[in-house]
């Protein structure tokens, strides 16, 4: 009998947490499969330990908890990538504690993954639930293009997604620790499978939800995580062999045209586009940054994960 274990990496978010857990706990279960659930708390004072221990009773899962002290997301990953070994179980899934999920979610992403052989990564959809106050102009920047079922990725990230162990076992993957407190280490950790052979694909269908809290529903917030975002790919880039002038030539030309064409929709009054044109020139932006080693703490705070 295959066995899942769900991982949910948390830090002082207790609310959100008691959230995901209980919807966790109304998922169909795919025939034939166990299922246990691992929080990984990164707060050294174990705040998330009376969250679990409140749920566990009635539970319909075993449900562990694990205190990394090691402060840094890439290092509770990796605890649970370790802890989902000790369990022996065959598929590691992640999800964000400040997500909850469809009741069908994991049938669809084990189902997919089985229907393609069973040893691929499955990366599912994630839907945003803004507050009522966001402004109507900010609702769309939200608003992914979803990938088809079936789209071929070079990369994806943790917040949904299925993970045969093969990946971490017999391939060794774990996620980069150096720098502990940066952001796009579960990009870079696929990016570095699909350089070993690895195949990630997209199912549209095992939706989660992220609630977005107010404080994060505005341009500020989505500027900083598109620059954050642009540092990340640098790295991506010079590993595909790109050289520095290349990326910076290439990357210098789009900045200035999406800065210019940020200034014509502010003119004519498209704040929507103005803000569109904008999120991409950051982005672009962080790529510069990323190319001369500049390095962000995503992770330096509660608000910034």
């Amino acid at each position: 009998m295959p066995k899942i274990n769900i991982c949910i990496c948390t830090y002082q978010r207790p609310k959100l947490l008691t959230d995901c857990l209980q919807s966790l706990a109304s998922i169909v279960v795919p025939s034939e499969t166990e299922v246990t659930v691992t929080v990984i708390d990164n707060d050294q004072t174990g705040s998330a330990k009376p969250t679990v221990t409140g749920l566990a009773e009635t539970f319909p899962f075993n449900i562990y908890y694990h205190c990394e002290s090691k402060r840094g997301i890439p290092c509770a990953r990796n605890r649970a990538v370790d802890e989902t070994h000790r369990l022996g179980s065959d598929y590691l899934i992640f999800i964000d504690d400040d997500e909850w999920v469809e009741p069908l979610w994991l049938d669809r992403l084990y189902t997919y993954c089985q229907n393609q052989g069973g040893n691929i990564v499955v990366s599912g959809g994630v839907i945003y639930e803004l507050p009522d106050e966001t402004p109507e102009d900010i609702r769309p920047l939200f608003s992914q293009k979803q990938q088809p079922t079936g789209t071929l990725l070079e990369s994806c990230a943790t917040n949904n997604v299925l993970v045969p162990i093969f990946i971490t076992k017999t391939l060794s993957l774990r996620f980069e620790e150096s720098n502990p407190l940066a952001g796009g280490t579960d990009t870079i950790f696929f990016h570095e499978a699909v350089k070993a052979g690895v195949v990630i694909k997209k199912c549209a269908e095992a939706l989660v939800h992220e609630t977005v809290p107010e404080n994060r529903a505005t341009l500020k917030w989505l500027s900083k995580r598109k620059f954050r975002g642009g540092v990340t790919l640098a790295w991506r880039e010079r590993q595909k062999g790109r050289s520095t002038f290349s990326i910076v030539t290439f990357t210098g030309r789009k900045l200035l045209v999406n800065l210019f064409l940020t200034s014509v929709m502010f003119l004519i009054g498209n704040k929507y586009k103005q803000k569109k044109r904008w999120l991409r020139a950051c982005r672009l932006l962080g790529i510069l940054s990323g190319v001369f080693g500049l390095r962000v703490d995503s992770y330096k705070s509660v608000d910034g994960e």
